[in-house]
């Protein structure tokens, strides 16, 4: 992929999390949503930054 396409994604859903597992594309996730249950291996090694009604608006930026 060329440098126009984003190489970092900040799941705030699970099925956003699991749709770039399923591509082959977690290497790009780095954050993810408090409620994300599939995908054990993101949720062991990506920052949880967002639950419902706490997110964290600058932590998402920072990522």
């Amino acid at each position: 992929m060329t440098a126009s396409h984003p190489q970092r994604a900040v799941c705030l859903t699970e099925e956003t999390t699991e749709w770039l597992c399923l591509l082959g594309q977690e290497q790009r996730i780095v954050g993810i949503s408090g409620y994300t249950v599939r995908q054990p291996r993101a949720r062991q090694d990506e920052p949880r930054i967002i639950l419902f009604l706490d997110g964290r608006i600058d932590r998402i930026v920072a990522l």
